[in-house]
């Protein structure tokens, strides 16, 4: 069947308006990724084209004489800056008119009058210093204190006429322009100064006067930077470039001359500072990026249809690759090594194994291979159209792909480096003799595909600690981390709900047996398990896993424990957030009770109420019901186990019949209806479950009645013949948080 072409291939996809007309839309993230992704490879892969040419700095000699190969033009900067320089300048400063800005002193300075007039009437204020001191109160001003003194002082004809010359001496000023960032308020001041002592002599009234004036004169003319700014880029923008000529053959720079900007200008004209490149190889190594990234698209979108339309994973995908072919490109000139051809064979073999070993744990294994075999191909022709470099980096990687696809442990992590190095080795003596290596040459490239499968190991193991949380992947080395039980998390749970805690161990091994059987995530699921119950650790003494004696639920009705049963979902996920917990355990803490029912509290109050669906609504869980075949499995080893503590003699047929109710129930309560199992699934996990209860709840043997040191005699399952009862003397009830209760 003929593969249709992904969305962003063509970049479009259909779409219908009203009339049921259908028209391209264009699939924008895709596309751009896509474009983008090309574009980077394709430039990567060309580098090398790219020839040696000058690359003399402003201040260095040059080692020999460079003429001009051919007639160009040539821009001349440093005649360009300075013509425009002199055009910015001419432009000069621009300024805003204030506007009544005279007004304005003149307001100010019969403010000044006013609050004198006032002081002086004020009868109670007998003292010239104490008038002036209020005056200050009064007004905020510089002039002096000496100044208001006089002004208290002198008479009202003297005071009248001061008035009038200050304000004449203010508008004086405002014939001219006074701007704000030039001398202009310096030179009015010292007018006003001037004026003053001619008019008055040298007398303190002329003194008094002239600080008036000076007060409260401004400025009228404010400098705009902005406009300034703009009109200056303007006639910067009208200045044309200077332009000069090179004829071929002559003199751009002699032997040992200091480097300018003007032979800067001249060597990029011709071309010495940007080399160009083999334009034909280069478009055949662009068309084929094309043609790869479109290949890796049809079979993503063919085969990988989830991947394909997460976008953040396609962005995972290009961010792979491009690093891979930037550190096959770039590595050696970033460690500052002169890498031979072989020793940079080698280093393609290990970006390229690299991200196979990423591609692998954060996306899968079936896009990890066809990503490896296309870049082991591009790598091969990078070195020269060197194949043999291509069938070692091909097989290198599809070893280190099988190692870590299934990565579980950290002894994994040192099995691979084992069988990426004995592989690499192998195949360097193998393509060695086939091409006619020394002995010398083997034994050297045997030590360097050595380090590189540790450098690969390792860049792999850093690459995916910084690459998972970003993109939202889970990992199975996170998993393996969180799976320690030294873990602050686990480590709380055990100290404050060591009841729940065993239960979680217990449902981990449950449910990581059922996920091996239906092929699910089966380390997922297990540590998925130890974490789903971490909302009790807020109200541990109401499970009936951590109580004693005492039955925290005796004092509560059958509505209120239902909600504090309920509650520790809300509360697993507020822990799950508190200690950064991944999102894929908040859908198994959310999904792991579904929207079950909280049956013995739900039947303590239908023996004295009318059953409704909103009265079982109550009692029944929020949910949602589990999405996944993880989720799912957790939710029925989750029940699962709690119920198989209730039988006193767990034998093979008991487990057996008790495993089928429990999964029965929630078939028929639809907890399963919308995750990915199959009752081929259900079987399986069933037969899972009975296998691992059989191996670790031993059927125990009947003894005699015996009696324990204290007198007490004990049941054939090891507890007292005293039924444990509540505080308010009730028997306890089952399992408090479970939702069905199972018994043999």
């Amino acid at each position: 069947m003929k593969p249709h072409l992904p969305q962003w291939i063509g970049g479009l996809k259909k779409d219908s308006d009203k009339n049921g007309e259908s028209h391209a839309v264009i699939d924008a993230p895709r596309t751009a990724l896509g474009v983008g992704t090309t574009v980077i490879l394709a430039i990567l892969l060309c580098l090398h084209l790219i020839p040696d040419k000058i690359s003399l700095k402003i201040g260095e000699t040059s080692p020999e004489d460079i003429r001009a190969h051919r007639t160009v033009t040539y821009r001349d900067t440093v005649q360009t800056e300075r013509l425009r320089e002199a055009a910015a300048e001419r432009v000069g400063k621009y300024y805003v008119p204030k506007p009544h800005a005279s007004d304005s002193a003149m307001l100010a300075l019969e403010d000044i009058f006013q609050a004198v007039r006032e002081a002086r009437a004020n009868n109670a204020i007998a003292e010239a210093d104490a008038k002036a001191r209020y005056i200050r109160s009064l007004i905020r001003t510089d002039i002096s204190h000496a100044s208001f003194v006089v002004m208290i002082s002198a008479t009202n004809r003297d005071l009248k006429s001061m008035r009038d010359l200050a304000g004449r001496l203010v508008l004086e000023q405002y014939k001219h322009d006074i701007k704000s960032d030039t001398d202009d308020m310096k030179r009015a001041r010292e007018e006003i100064d001037v004026r003053a002592h001619r008019l008055l002599g040298e007398t303190p009234q002329a003194s008094t006067l002239a600080e008036i004036a000076e007060s409260v004169v401004r400025p009228n003319q404010v400098y705009d930077e902005v406009k300034t700014n703009r009109l200056r880029n303007d006639a910067i923008e009208k200045v044309e470039a200077v332009r000069g000529q090179l004829v071929t053959g002559a003199l751009v720079i002699s032997k040992d001359e200091e480097v300018r900007q003007t032979h800067i200008d001249k060597f990029s004209a011709l071309g010495l500072t940007h080399p160009k490149i083999d334009y034909n190889t280069a478009s055949a190594l662009s068309l084929f990026i094309v043609f790869l990234v479109l290949l890796v698209t049809i079979y993503l979108k063919e085969y990988q249809p989830e991947a394909f339309k997460d976008t953040r994973k396609l962005t995972l995908l290009s961010l792979v690759v491009v690093l891979s072919m930037l550190g096959l490109k770039l590595g050696g000139g970033m460690l500052g090594l002169n890498l031979s051809g072989l020793q940079m064979g080698y280093l393609g073999m290990m970006t390229v194994t690299t991200a196979g070993m990423l591609l692998a744990v954060l996306l899968n294994a079936q896009i990890a291979v066809l990503i490896v075999s296309l870049l082991s191909i591009a790598s091969g022709l990078t070195m020269n159209n060197e194949l043999r470099f291509a069938a070692v980096t091909l097989v290198s990687s599809l070893v280190a792909i099988y190692s870590v696809a299934n990565i579980r442990d950290r002894g994994d992590l040192t099995r691979t480096i084992s069988a990426i190095a004995l592989t690499d080795i192998a195949m360097v003596w193998i393509v060695g003799t086939m091409s006619g290596d020394s002995l010398m040459d083997m034994l050297t490239g045997s030590g360097w595909v050595a380090l590189m499968a540790a450098a690969a190991s390792m860049f792999f193991w850093v690459g995916t600690g910084v690459l998972e949380r970003p993109f939202g992947i889970l990992t199975h080395i996170s998993l393996l981390e969180l799976s320690d039980t030294n873990k602050p998390l686990l480590r709380r749970l055990v100290m404050e709900a060591p009841g729940t805690y065993t239960h979680s161990m217990a449902t981990g091994h449950l449910a990581e047996a059922a996920a091996e059987a239906v092929h699910a995530d089966s380390l997922f699921s297990r540590v998925a398990s130890y974490y789903h119950d971490i909302g009790k650790i807020r109200r541990p003494h109401f499970f009936v896993e951590n109580q004693g004696v005492e039955n925290a639920h005796d004092r509560l009705s059958p509505t209120l424990s239902a909600l504090v049963i309920t509650s520790h979902i809300k509360d697993g996920i507020d822990i799950a957030k508190e200690y950064g917990l991944p999102p894929a355990f908040h859908e198994v803490i959310l999904q792991h009770h579904g929207t079950s029912l909280v049956t013995y509290f739900y039947n303590q109050v239908a023996e004295s109420e009318e059953c409704s669906a909103a009265l079982e609504r109550q009692f029944r869980y929020s949910g949602p019901k589990p999405q996944t075949k993880e989720a799912a499995i957790v939710m029925l080893a989750d029940v699962v186990e709690a119920a198989s503590r209730s039988l006193a003699k767990p034998t093979p047929p008991r487990l057996e019949s008790l495993v089928q109710k429990v999964i029965d129930e929630k078939l028929r309560d639809g907890q399963l209806d919308q995750s990915d199992l199959t009752f081929r699934d259900i079987s399986r996990i069933a037969d899972a479950f009975v296998r691992t209860l059989s191996s670790t709840l031993h059927a125990r043997i009947e003894y005699p009645d015996v009696l324990t040191v204290d007198g007490k005699k004990l049941t054939d399952n090891g507890d007292s013949d005293t039924e444990r009862t509540g505080s308010a003397g009730k028997s306890e009830p089952p399992p408090a948080d479970r939702e069905t209760v199972v018994t043999s």
